[in-house]
């Protein structure tokens, strides 16, 4: 009989850190080290029901599928058994030993942005199973593969190195055993155990067990199990619903919304969705996806389908039970079913309205979803499809009249006397647009313009265009003549006809001396108080547009400006009545300097701006 072996391999180097992390951090919330492996155990459990759908005999004898935890104060450990899947010797190294298809690298820069080191989120990023070094000081994982029935031992303390080795194990499955640290003995007590279990696995779709080995008693079981979704909502309580929103979405915060109901008709499906109250801290990332599990008549069928909820809808976590979906169904054939299509169009509908009646009857919650989700929200409108209509009516913006955050309705109601256009100004700093001369005609005129603060802002309104019969336009953009709308402005025009003159030989000049840079040159209409600014070609790009392209892709060009001049500003009234004493290169480009400045824009040459300021005020 050929002897066993025992390999010894080296962590990768990001699961060595992640190791690090968990066993020397400061954290409030060590239980949820159980949660972990009990999620684990079911995801476990749920592969094998689903791959048994296909190949008959997988399940042998032992059909029935279950969690069992035991716990010895004398022996100092905990175990966490199920008989699921199982793992052959290279899943057992694909999926502890290196990276893979984990998210440690993701979680571990996120957590250098946290504060207090609070690792309570781990199980979003895939790697909850390291969860069990908070409280262990080693971890022993025997496996057998329901399929090859091979088995392995797994182990290591977590520090550098882990073993594996042949082992023999009477059933499939995988059992984890963890010899609790000192300072973790509270784990060892079975009523603490009881207590975590129903706190954060009450509802998980497998009976759990635990039994006390130091106890002659029966194992006992815990958690409920019962679908939640599946029971009528009049017997489910608040708490109910909380607990297993917790349980899904791996928030700690309160749902601010659930949502509970039956489809009925051409499609049929039970689905229970939440709104968080929070912000999740993964909300943006690319690779972020959606949080709704897929099932078919209670068994569990996937948590990665796609096409199940839009991407724009990503932090909507919950579950979808339907019956008119086929138990042999593969994930790949889930891509582009016709049945899923139509239950994608439901939940979406569902949810807008949801959102509707938020914003309609419980102002206070809205405000709350939407400072957390308004951004994501508007994804929606920057993707084909047929839900513009729905989203349009939910969005807020600040704007110049107000310190509200108003709807693209309430707006229609403040818009001046003769306006025909919604007026708005893009740009993620927030301060810059309050303080920026593009407002100053509007704030004079009393012409409300919308502020657009989010990068999003400024690609979902190439798609969209227009409210009802109004059309968006941005400030920032091209001509804007509003002499003809809202209050009489308190524009000065003294000594029209003289300044005219020399304002334009001045116009003349700017436009010779800067032609490599500016587009052209006019006399502005929306300035009263500052004495120049830069605004994009109508044809062109926004400006803030090309500054968030330039941010991602330094190759965007930079396109041409045209500078705007005010002709009543004493500067700039100065400066066209001393034309044959200034250099006028020099002058042309401090002006252009100047009007970057006001821009927000890094200027490429500082030095010559300075020495063509000092020379001015020298003269």
């Amino acid at each position: 009989m050929a002897e066993k072996t025992k390999e010894n391999l080296t962590f990768q180097a990001e699961v060595s850190k992640l190791l690090d992390l968990v066993a020397n951090s400061l954290y409030s919330e060590r239980e949820i080290f159980l949660r972990e492996l009990i999620s684990n155990s079911a995801d476990a459990c749920e592969k094998l029901r689903y791959q048994s759908l296909s190949k008959k005999n997988l399940l042998k004898d032992e059909k029935d599928l279950k969690i069992n935890i035991r716990v010895s104060k004398k022996k100092k450990i905990i175990e966490i058994e199920d008989n699921g899947i199982g793992m052959s010797k290279n899943e057992l190294i694909d999926n502890l030993g290196t990276i893979a298809r984990s998210g440690t690298s993701k979680f571990i820069e996120a957590m250098k942005n946290k504060k207090g080191n609070d690792i309570s989120a781990i199980g979003q990023f895939g790697v909850g199973f390291y969860s069990s070094y908070m409280v262990a000081d080693n971890v022993e994982v025997l496996s057998k593969d329901a399929e090859n029935e091979e088995t392995n031992l797994w182990s290591s303390n977590g520090k550098e190195n882990y073993t594996i080795e042949e082992a023999k194990k009477d059933k499939r499955g995988t059992c984890i055993t963890l010899k609790i640290k000192k300072d973790a003995d509270e784990f060892l007590d079975s009523f603490r155990l009881r207590s975590i279990i129903t706190k954060y696995s009450n509802y998980i779709p497998f009976p759990i067990y635990l039994k006390d080995l130091d106890d002659k008693e029966k194992e006992e079981k815990i958690n409920e199990g019962s679908p939640l979704w599946l029971k009528d909502k009049r017997d489910i309580k608040e708490e109910d619903y909380k607990q297993f929103y917790n349980n899904i979405s791996f928030n700690f915060d309160d749902p601010l919304k659930t949502i509970h109901y039956n489809a009925e008709g051409v499609i049929s499906y039970k689905a229970l969705l939440y709104f968080p109250t929070n912000q999740p801290m993964d909300l943006f990332n690319a690779d972020r996806k959606n949080k709704i599990k897929l099932y078919v008549q209670k068994v569990f069928i996937t948590d990665d389908c796609e096409d199940i909820i839009p991407n724009w809808l990503r932090f909507i976590p919950g579950v979808v039970d339907s019956q008119d979906i086929s138990l042999n169904i593969s994930r790949e054939m889930l891509q582009n079913n016709p049945i899923i299509t139509k239950i994608k169009k439901g939940i979406t509908n569902k949810i807008l309205s949801e959102i509707d009646s938020l914003a309609k009857k419980e102002k206070d919650k809205f405000e709350t979803f939407w400072n957390n989700f308004g951004p994501v929200l508007k994804e929606g409108l920057y993707e084909h499809n047929d839900h513009h209509e729905k989203i349009l009516p939910l969005l807020r913006f600040e704007n110049s009249l107000n310190d509200k955050k108003i709807s693209l309705e309430e707006y229609t109601k403040l818009m001046a006397k003769d306006q025909k256009e919604i007026y708005y100004f893009a740009n993620t700093d927030k301060d810059h647009i309050k303080n920026s001369p593009q407002l100053e005609v509007f704030t004079d005129k009393k012409i409300p313009v919308l502020f657009m603060v989010d990068a999003v802002d400024e690609f979902w309104i190439q798609n969209v265009n227009k409210f009802k019969d109004l059309e968006f336009k941005s400030i920032t953009k091209g001509k804007v003549d509003v002499s003809k709308v809202g209050e009489k402005s308190n524009k000065k025009n003294e000594n029209k006809k003289e300044i005219d003159s020399k304002i334009n030989d001045l116009i003349n000049i700017l436009k010779t001396e800067l032609k490599e840079t500016i587009s052209d040159v006019i006399v502005s209409e929306r300035l009263t108080k500052s004495p120049i600014l830069l605004v994009a070609e109508e044809a062109g790009m926004d400006i803030n547009m090309e500054k968030l392209m330039k941010m991602h892709n330094q190759k965007t060009p930079v396109s041409k400006k045209i500078l705007e001049i005010n002709p009543n500003h004493p500067m700039i009234v100065n400066l066209s009545q001393n034309l044959t004493k200034i250099d006028h290169k020099k002058a042309s480009n401090l002006i252009l300097d100047q009007a970057n400045i006001l821009d927000g824009n890094i200027l490429s040459n500082p030095s010559a701006y300075l020495e063509n300021l000092t020379e001015i005020f020298i003269k």
